[in-house]
């Protein structure tokens, strides 16, 4: 139907009216309805587009559930000059799609009328108007059929109507009136009207000839363009199918292969036949082929991640690939998962995954008798503190290490009740017993108070949760709590800082140190006391690189720039930079005389160490003679060597500046 008059289809009226938008919500993640076991194809065009008997719409390896669809898809058609699949639904809505890949979807073309029927890409509507030729004459039509330069309309009382764009005169022609007909087969030259005696009538479109019987029986049809011929085939009441090469009935020949048909349709490169048993197929250029509805055959469950922190959630996507060779990605429904353990992961309502505990889960996917499993493992969000040894035994806050393992802990008073899964735990502060789901237990010793937090017996956890261990780490001065393939370190009040200097090696040596500032900038005044309160660690394109955190008296902090590890040794090392000491101790003089120093002036009674630190080396030296001894004298040329002075110095003590 390629002609411009032609292109006027109720595709291009709905364009015009609203134009094919998508319909997500009856598509992609909620759209994962499968047919039951014993669902069938009720009409289809080839194996991966069709429609099931419960109304459920398979386009190219994807389906529209009959539970998500309102209203249950009752026929599917194929434009065969642009490809273009459209199926419509009882209420009359009709969606279109060509090649949808793995997350396409077809789409509702909105803005047309309530659609009764489609045939190639000519639309019917429910109101027995063919869209977008209201105007040319035609009457209120039940069935259409269409054909490569137009189409033939059967009207409710029998009347038969043809229409062909490529006529400049005579567009629109009645040619018969066959009462009881009830549907349709055209093709440019004739049309074929079955009746409900089962007689099915053949109408030269061309010419004036009179009415022909052409079969019998018959209790569904249709035209099928097979190779270089267009024949038409009949299913009749004994179940036969016939094929009539050109639409002649002289050329009927039963097909033996096919045997109990009730109905036919037109099908991408044949046609499709549905059996009286409810199984279906297709048969073409001779063959027949059986087809069952695709069937999910394997899925692979997949975690946005493989281990989360407490409280995360993980997203859940199901691979799923089918018996007709589809492959599908989405998210599944939380009815599809299940998890071995919900203490430690539970499942939203949304599909996601919610982290509740330390430990590792199950999580098992079902759907239409195949499963699929992988494993989400919860481990530690962050550092956990209140771990400590008291009198050689190593003990455990309650509120964070219970919470962290998934349970739930209430607290009056002195005593602490903590539930886990089926596992009710009872502690008091200050005793050495406890209770797990009423039997009494023994501790090592008692629970009290450690910094601040109520702490138990480390040893008591494997008794209370079974799978459970605790070993401390003495070279970190830390409890490692194990459960499952996960861990949970809860650290003491010295851990940070043992972690700390196992990351910087050789450099753990310079923290807590104190220096004194010479010449090093941007950390707080000349001669000043730094101590290295922490070194920071960076990556970077060469490996790692470190800055150092000074805090002065005042509690201030400063950063250095940033230094590869061994530029740090050389920057302290340099005097020129720091003292490892405290100058004015170790050089002497009053705090008047240091800050002399700092203003960079030269006065009496400073010694040499003074002046090398305000002035610093002298251009040249010389010893002179005097009545009181051997002075030294340093000259420092100054502006280019117009200007001098001169610092004398009297038992190593300034005595004279000139």
């Amino acid at each position: 139907m390629k002609t411009t008059q032609f292109a006027k289809t109720a595709l291009a009226a709905g364009i015009l009216l609203g134009a094919v938008i998508p319909t997500p919500q009856l598509w992609g993640n909620s759209a994962y309805a499968q047919s039951s076991a014993d669902s069938s194809i009720a009409s289809g065009l080839d194996n991966r587009n069709y429609i099931l008997d419960d109304g459920s719409l398979r386009a190219e390896g994807q389906t529209i559930g009959s539970a998500q669809e309102p209203s249950p898809f009752i026929g599917i058609s194929r434009d065969s000059h642009t490809g273009e699949h459209y199926a419509w639904t009882k209420s009359g809505l009709v969606y279109q799609w060509s090649d949808l890949g793995i997350t396409g979807a077809p789409e509702l073309i909105k803005g047309l009328p309530a659609v009764a029927q489609v045939s190639e890409d000519v639309m019917l509507a429910e109101s027995g108007d063919v869209i977008g030729y209201t105007n040319i004459g035609l009457p209120g039509g039940i069935r259409i059929s269409a054909h490569s330069s137009g189409f033939a309309l059967l009207t409710a009382n029998g009347e038969v109507w043809r229409y062909r764009s490529d006529y400049s005169t005579n567009k629109v022609k009645k040619l018969a009136d066959l009462p009881g007909a009830k549907d349709i087969q055209a093709t440019s030259s004739s049309a074929m009207v079955l009746g409900s005696d089962g007689t099915v009538t053949k109408l030269d479109a061309e010419t004036e000839s009179e009415p022909e019987i052409f079969a019998t029986g018959a209790v569904s049809m249709a035209w099928v363009k097979e190779e270089a011929s267009n024949d038409l085939y009949i299913a009749k009441s004994d179940g036969s199918l016939w094929k009539y090469e050109y639409g002649n009935a002289k050329s009927g020949k039963a097909i033996a292969s096919v045997k109990g048909a009730v109905s036919v349709n037109a099908a991408e490169k044949g046609l499709f036949v549905r059996l009286g048993d409810g199984t279906s197929g297709f048969y073409a250029n001779g063959k027949w082929t059986a087809v069952a509805p695709a069937r999910l055959q394997s899925a692979t469950l997949t975690l946005s991640r493989t281990s989360a922190a407490k409280g995360d959630v993980v997203k859940v996507t199901v691979d799923e690939k089918f018996t007709d060779g589809a492959k599908s990605k989405r998210t599944p429904a939380a009815s599809e998962l299940s998890v071995s353990d919900p203490k430690v992961v539970s499942v939203q309502k949304d599909g996601s995954l919610k982290a509740n505990g330390l430990g590792s889960a199950t999580i098992t996917f079902k759907s239409n008798g195949i499963s699929a499993k992988t494993t989400l493992i919860v481990k530690q969000g962050g550092a956990m503190t209140g771990a400590g040894l008291v009198g050689g035994s190593a003990y455990l806050p309650v509120r964070p290490v219970f919470a962290a393992l998934g349970a739930t802990v209430t607290n009056a008073g002195s005593n602490w009740t903590i539930v886990y899964g089926e596992t009710k735990i009872q502690l008091q502060k200050g005793s050495a017993k406890a209770t797990v789901n009423g039997k009494s237990v023994t501790l090592k010793s008692k629970v009290q108070t450690l910094d601040g937090q109520t702490v138990f017996p480390a040893s008591f956890l494997s008794t209370a949760i079974p799978g459970a261990s605790v070993k401390w780490d003495s070279k970190l001065q830390q409890a490692v709590v194990s459960l499952g393939s996960a861990s949970l370190e809860v650290e003491s009040k010295q851990t940070a800082l043992l972690k700390k200097k196992q990351q910087l090696g050789s450099l753990a040596q310079y923290l807590g140190k104190s220096y004194w500032i010479n010449n090093y900038s941007g950390a707080g005044v000349r001669f000043s006391k730094l101590t290295i309160a922490d070194i920071k660690i960076a990556e970077s394109d060469y490996g790692h690189s470190y800055t150092l955190i000074f805090k002065n008296a005042a509690g201030s902090q400063f950063a250095s720039a940033e230094y590869y590890a061994e530029a740090i040794p050389e920057v302290l090392g340099d005097l020129d930079e720091f003292f490892p000491f405290d100058p004015q101790v170790q050089y002497g003089g009053s705090d008047k005389i240091w800050n002399y120093i700092r203003g960079q002036f030269v006065a009496a009674g400073m010694n040499k160490q003074h002046v090398l630190l305000s002035w610093g080396e002298p251009s040249e030296t010389n010893i002179q003679n005097s009545p009181k001894g051997p002075v030294e004298v340093w000259l420092y040329v100054r502006k280019g060597g117009t200007d001098w002075q001169a610092v004398a110095f009297l038992n190593g003590t300034v005595t004279m500046i000139y």
